[in-house]
């Protein structure tokens, strides 16, 4: 190999070692932020998990949750969340968002709208709805068996967006 090949190789390198340590140097900063900003009211979160967005670019960020014990079943009841943005994300940095959602748990009912009779064992359908000034975040999930694990989506308007979400009982 020529040194020219050798000097842009070890540029590469050096280019690929930088990177990794900025990414794990954002990672260790969110993490420390977001435990050292964390409110004090919200340390008795019964719920935690992570939201990811399909609209852009796959950011990322945490969720604290609470939820009635045991969820009421058939009926309406209120929950509150904390939606954290990492401290790397261009919209709301490092910020915690408080969230009030009225719920709804739906046990055992069929695990799709079409003809499916499929039950979820020992689970069922959860809905969600909130609003925060402008913004209408509607939520669909399903809760698993011994019900300790919710996964399911999001769409929201005022800023419209979409994706996933999952929190487990802590």
């Amino acid at each position: 190999m020529s040194d020219g090949g050798r000097r842009w190789g070890r540029r590469l390198t050096r280019l690929l070692l930088v990177a990794i340590g900025l990414y794990v140097l954002a990672r260790v900063t969110d993490s420390l932020w977001y435990w050292a900003y964390r409110p004090s009211d919200f340390q008795d979160a019964n719920w935690s998990g992570h939201w990811r967005t399909a609209k852009y670019g796959g950011l990322s960020g945490r969720l604290l949750v609470r939820l009635p014990d045991p969820l009421p079943e058939g009926q309406d009841f209120k929950a509150e969340a904390l939606v954290y943005y990492p401290v790397y994300s261009v919209w709301k940095t490092g910020q915690f968002v408080r969230m009030e959602f009225t719920g709804h748990f739906s046990p055992d009912e069929p695990a799709s709208a079409g003809k499916s009779t499929n039950e979820i064992p020992g689970g069922g359908k959860l809905k969600f709805k909130g609003i925060i000034g402008k913004q209408v975040v509607n939520y669909a999930a399903l809760i698993g068996d011994g019900r300790r694990v919710v996964t399911g989506g999001y769409l929201s308007q005022s800023p419209d967006d979409f994706g996933t979400f999952w929190v487990e009982r802590d």
